[in-house]
Order: structure tokens, then sequence, then C-alpha cells
């Protein structure tokens, strides 16, 4: 036992260790293209200033030539520019028409800044070009990079310690007695809270240090930015008046403010004052914050100054990016210790975490009961959840995205709409998983359990690698369309292992652990494929599901049972297949129909399209959706266990999923009169779970005891017909919601396909009630 939890504790201090070099390096790549965007942002504007400027003499048929106020116009430029080396309008040939010296041309760090010049058919006629010194800009990304290496190392080194630490106390504890700890799960959990509370800690400790040196380095760059774009407004407001528009009469100064906020959130607020201090147009700029000041000068009364443009800043910019990234890195910190946990037979193998969990096992009953029990038994679900879990995580790495990135990629001049086709590619992969389920009942007891999986693992990494290689449009739709297969021969074989492996009185707890695998790769793939996406893209997004999806199948191959089967059933049982006596069972049309259906429909229809659609069109990222969807499945992983043990226990399985689908209903009906922002999203997917959680297992449960209870292949029938109706509903839920969304707007749409769930669950609990009341009278 000590050697296996000197293990774990490796484990978990290898997967704390590559978090925080992880969120090192995302740290300074936030800082760093900080520092990057306001250092050249300040020559992108100059160059841009002088292309506007010969536009317009080009437009007044003034040459670009030396004598010309455009010359003028680029010595002035090149004198406010300490960085800047030279100033130039070159033709289309690369011809020098004018140039300004400024600064001499260092030897290192030069870099370049152009804009091309258009005439008035928009042809390309020229280009500004000017070249500036960037070795300031390369010296303060070096002092950035050193402090991240000194704020890292460090708390890698006290984490790695402090782990050791703990885990040896643990041991000589252990030595020295027998009796548990009083916490469920023991010294293992300790461990791993443990380890959550000093990755926590390290995270924070890293990104203040390296937020205090970066806002020192980035703000003088930031001012010297600001500077640039006040000129260039005051520039603007300067030829406004020379038209002869009224200093009080301007237009679009907001509008002007608003792009400039759009294109550099530091800009706060932009005024056009007097030169005595009165508001001309724009927004007065707060007291406590930065300004930097332009003079607007006019060629009218030889360059008199009229007024000054000033630009305030908000300092809290760059806090709350690199907050964002703290929270990005908090979210992989919880993703990586979770699956360290659902892998654990991967960190210590099988046999050990066998053996840890058979050791926990004995230690709490003994420390409940005071006496010896029978022996720990695995259950079905055991030897097939690393490989679902990995498999499932794949697919969730796609949620956060994958419908926004099919209407990028969708036809502009199609025949249906953009968000019918943003739906598309989910809708294709849920049919066709709902219509396999049937089929493939039958098939996996004959094909075998590992073979299925392992096949379904395979076909669904070439999907996701299809939609990697080749980002199109129909490529996209034909890689789901292949991952669909993949998805139901994986998820086919894992339920039926593991209701193979399960008897009747801990079947609700095999198929508990089956859907938490389900839930935990729910947890931990939105926000890692939203983050991976808002840093390198959707084709790298699929890639990493790819590589997941090989590991799967590997994992399958090795951890399963060789010739895992389901029960075989004599040939005479597929001619006495009868749907008429299926249907005929109490009550199992309404809860098909009225619980399983809509509870997937509303699931499908909230977090894999509607969500998704609706935030990136609110101007969020794929990260801040990843994270909202992570709600649902960490209430279901959290209330899951705890709902199947009490249904069990209670013998209420129905009343359990009537309840829990009266809760989900209600709570998406909430979404209409809110305003739905995230954080009464979140409030309303944590109701959505809730419910859920309370419904699933006792749901699946009562199909799985009236499977057993039919014969032959009755029971076969019924887990497919079953599978068939929830995977319809998640079909029907993105096409409902692309239908509903154009029609009635989000809130709406969510409400009406929660009072659909509502009414369904409403009408099992008056069946529930019939079924009763008849069984009394009898």
């Amino acid at each position: 036992m000590t050697r296996l939890l000197w293990r774990f504790a490796a484990m978990l201090a290898a997967i704390c260790a590559a978090t925080l070099l992880v969120g090192g390096y995302l740290t300074e790549n936030t800082l760093r293209s900080a520092q990057q965007e306001a250092f050249t942002a300040r020559f992108a504007l100059a160059s841009q200033r002088a292309a506007t400027a010969a536009e317009n003499s080009l437009a007044l048929g003034v040459p670009l030539a030396p004598d010309t106020p455009l010359a003028g116009l680029l010595a002035r430029e090149a004198a406010l520019e300490p960085a800047l080396n030279s100033f130039a309008i070159d033709s289309v040939q690369g011809e020098a028409l004018l140039a300004v010296a400024g600064q001499p041309a260092a030897t290192h760090g030069a870099a370049q800044a152009s804009t091309p010049i258009r005439n008035d058919l928009g042809k390309t006629v020229a280009w500004a070009r000017l070249q500036y010194d960037d070795s300031a800009l390369s010296a303060a990304q070096q002092r950035l990079h050193q402090a991240v290496l000194w704020a890292v190392w460090p708390a890698l080194a006290l984490m790695c310690a402090a782990l050791g630490l703990l885990c040896g106390v643990l041991v000589a504890r252990l030595r020295r007695q027998s009796r548990p700890l009083g916490l469920p799960g023991g010294e293992r959990v300790l461990l791993t809270i443990a380890s959550a509370l000093l990755l926590g800690a390290a995270l924070a400790w890293v990104g203040w240090q390296a937020g205090v040196v970066g806002r020192a380095s980035i703000q003088p760059d930031q001012i010297a930015k600001a500077q640039a774009m006040a000129r260039s407004s005051a520039a603007l407001i300067a030829r406004a008046l020379e038209v002869g528009v009224p200093a009080d009469a301007l237009v679009g100064v907001k509008a002007h403010a608003a792009a400039l906020h759009a294109q550099s959130p530091e800009i706060a607020e932009l005024a056009f004052l007097t030169p005595g201090g009165r508001l001309l147009a724009g927004t007065a700029p707060a007291k406590d914050r930065l300004t930097v000041r332009a003079p607007v000068l006019t060629a009218v009364g030889q360059g008199q100054q009229v007024g000054e443009v000033v630009l305030a800043l908000d300092p809290g910019v760059l806090t709350r990016r690199l907050q964002a990234t703290l929270l990005d890195l908090a979210f992989l910190g919880a993703i990586c210790l979770l699956m360290a946990l659902e892998l654990l037979a991967l960190g210590l193998g099988t046999r050990g975490a066998r053996a840890l969990a058979v050791v926990d096992a004995r230690r709490s009953r003994q420390m409940q009961s005071g006496t010896a029990t029978q022996p720990w038994r695995t259950t079905g679900a055991a030897t097939v959840r690393p490989a679902l879990f990995l498999f499932m995580l794949a697919e969730e790495l796609t949620r956060p995205f994958l419908p926004t990135w099919a209407r990028a990629l969708a036809p502009a001049d199609g025949l249906l709409s953009p968000n019918l086709l943003a739906s598309l590619p989910l809708v294709v992969f849920l049919a066709v998983v709902a219509l396999l389920q049937w089929p493939l009942t039958a098939w996996s007891e004959r094909f075998g359990r590992r073979s299925g999986l392992v096949l379904g693992a395979l076909l669904g990494a070439v999907g996701l690698a299809l939609a990697a290689a080749l980002p199109g449009y129909a490529a996209l739709v034909a890689a789901r369309l292949l991952g669909a297969v993949g998805f139901a021969m994986v998820f086919v074989s894992a339920q039926g292992a593991a209701i193979d492996g399960s008897a009747s009185n801990d079947r609700a707890r095999s198929l508990a652990q089956f859907v938490r695998a389900i839930l935990v790769a729910g947890l931990c793939g939105p926000p890692l494929g939203g983050l991976v996406v808002d840093r390198w893209g959707a084709p790298a997004a699929f890639a990493l599901a790819a590589c997941v999806a090989l590991l799967a199948a590997a994992v399958a191959w090795r951890q399963m049972p060789a010739h895992s089967r389901g029960v075989p059933q004599p040939a005479a049982a597929v001619q006495g297949f009868s749907w008429s006596a299926m249907l005929r069972q109490p009550g199992l049309g309404t809860l098909l129909l009225g619980c399983a259906l809509p509870a997937k429909l509303l699931l499908a229809a909230l977090c894999f399209y509607l969500l998704p659609m609706y935030l990136q069109d609110m101007g969020y990222g794929s990260a801040v959706t990843g994270r909202l969807q992570t709600i649902y499945p960490l209430t279901m992983v959290l209330l899951v266990p705890l709902a199947a043990r009490l249904a069990d226990r209670w013998r209420r399985r129905g009343s359990f999923v009537v309840v829990g689908g009266v809760l989900a209903g209600a709570s998406a009906m909430l979404t209409w009169p809110l305003d739905a922002d995230p954080m009464q999203l979140a409030l309303i997917l944590l109701g959505l779970g809730l419910g859920q959680a309370l419904s699933i297992t006792p749901q699946s449960a009562l199909i799985a005891d009236l499977a057993r209870s039919l014969p032959t292949r009755q029971g076969a029938g019924l887990l497919g017909l079953f599978r068939l109706t929830e995977r319809g509903g998640s079909a029907l839920g993105p096409a409902l919601g692309a239908w509903l969304l154009p029609a009635v707007g989000f809130s709406p749409a969510v409400a009406v396909i929660g009072a659909l769930v509502l009414g369904g669950s409403l009408a099992y609990g008056c069946s529930l009630r019939w079924q009763e009341t008849l069984r009394t009278r009898g």
C-alpha cells in the first residue's frame, strides 16, 4: 500500500508540474502578445496616417514628391518617434518617391511597417513604409521571460516538496497504525486535495509575479501607442474643421472612439476639448484615469491650436487579460487532476489501481461497521471506464466551437441559412448515432465488446483527423458522419459491457460509473477544447481530439477482456421479437417520449448548439463557452452517484425521474424572463444539471430492469429502443434550436424546449400515479 501511495503521489506531482509549466508558458505568451501589440501598433498607425495623407494628396492632384506638404508630415512623424529609423513613400516598383531619415539604423533589431496607398479606383500605386528599432521590445520580452522563470521554478520546487512531505507523513502514519483516516477515499483523496490547493497557489503566484513585471514594461508602450492614436484623431478633427464643420457640431466622434476601443481595449474614452478645457465632443475622461493629449492644429490661422484630443487609458485591461489566462489555467489544473483520477489505472497499472480501490473499500467498511465484510468486487463498468473516458473526452473537445466553426466554413450562397448549416454537422452526427443504436445492440453481442469499442474508437479518430486535415464544410460533415459511426459503436459496446458485468442489486451503481466517465469527460473536454481553439485554432483542437481517440483505442485493447461478449441468445429468440408486446409494458411510452427524448433534446439544443452560437454572437470566445459547458457535467459528476444510491435504496426510481425532469424543465423556462448573461446562464445550467442528475441513472436503471425481466430478445430490443429514443432527442435538439433561434431568439427558444421537458415529466408522473391506483384496486 505504501509503495502504491508513493506512486500515486509521484503521478500527482508530475501532473501538477506539467500544468504549472504550461501555465507559465501561457502567462508569458499573453504578456508577450500584449507587449508586441502595444509596441508595434504606434508604428503601424504612423504608416497608416502617411498612407491616408498620400491618398488625399493624390485625390487633390498633388504628386507624391519631396516638395509637397506630405514630406513635412513625414518629417513631423519621424521627429515624434525616437525608435524610428526611416520613413518613406515608395512606388510599387520599389523606387523611393520621398523619404525622411530618423534615428541612425540599428545593426540589430530592425523591423518594418508598411501600408498600401491606393488611388480612387482602389489600385495600389505606392507604399508608405517605415523602419524602426525593436531592440527595446526584445529587451523587455527577455526581462519578462526571466521574471516568469524566477517565478515558476521556485514554485515548482516548493509544490513538489510539499506534496512529497505530505505523502511521507501519510506513509509513516500507515506504518504505525492501520486505522483509516476519517475522510472518504482516505489518503488518496487527501493527496488529491492537497495537490489542487498547492497547484492553485503556485499558479496564482506565477500570475502575480508575471503581471507585476508585465505591467511595468507594457505601460510605457501603451502610452506611446495612445499618443499616436491621439495624434491621428486630432488630425481627423483638424481636417473636419478645415472644411468648415463647426467645432461644436462634430459628428461621428463617439463612433470613432468605439472603433478605437474595439481596436485597442485599453482606450477607455475619447474627448475633444477647447483650449480652456470645455467638452466639445466625445466623453469626458474620468479623473482617476491616465490620459494622453494631442493638440488639434488647423491650417486656418497658421497652425493655431483650436483644441485638444484627450484619450483616457484603462489600466485594468491587462489585468483582466491576465485574470482570464489564470482562469484558463485554473480550469486546466482541475482538468488534469480529474483526468488523473479517471486514468488512475493507466498511471499505476491496472493491478495497482485495483489494489488501491480494494483497500479503500475495505477500510471504509471497517470504519463504518467495525467488522470485516464481504470481499470487494468490481463492476462491469470498471474495466471499460478508462477507454470510455478517453474517447468521450476526444468528442467533448469539439463542443465549444463545433457549431460556430461550421458556420464559419458554411458556403455563403447555400440554399440553407447559416444557422441551419451550422447545426447540420451536429444533426448528422447525432442522427446517425441514434439510428445505429438499434442494429448495433445485437452486433455488439456477436462481435464482442472489446472489439466493438476498439473499432469504434479508431473510426472516431479517423473522422477527427479528417476534420483537422481538411478544413472545409463538406469535409466537416463527412468527418462527423464517420465519427458518428465510431461513437455509436463505442457507446453501445461500453454500455453493454457495464450491464453484462453487473447484477440486479448493483446495476444502478455500475451504470453510474458508466455515466460518470462520460460526465467527467464532459467536464474536462469543453474548457480544454475552448482553450486550444482560442490559442491555436479549430484544426489543432481536432488534431488533439484525434490523438486522444487513438489512445482510447489502445487502452481498450489493453485493459478490456479479450473475448467480452454479451449473453448469447438462441436463434428462436430473434423470431420471438414483438414490438406490440414491448410497447404494452406499463408506463414505457410516457417514460420514453415524456422523459428520455425531451431530456436529451434540451441538453443537445442548449449545450451543444444554442449556447456556443449565442455566446459567440455576444462577443465571447470559445474559452468562455467551454467554461460554461462544464457546469452541467460538474453537477452531474457530483450528484449522479448520490442519486443512483438513493434511488436504489428507497426503490423510488420513478419519482426521481419525475422530480428531475420538472426541475430541469423549469430551470430552462427561466431563461426567458432573465437577461441571459453568462452569470445567469450559469445558474440555468446548474438547474439543468441538478434535474438531470436526479433522473438520468434511475431512468436507465428502470429500463435495464425491465429489459432483464423480458424474455430472450425483448430485453435487447428494449435497450435498443431506449438508446434510439435518447439519441433521437439529441439529434432533434440542434435542428430545433437552429429553427427557433432566428424565429424567436435565444431565451424564448430555450424556454419553449424547457416547457416540453416539464410537460413530458408531468405526463410520466400522472402515468405512474395511474399505475399505482390500478395496482391498489387490483
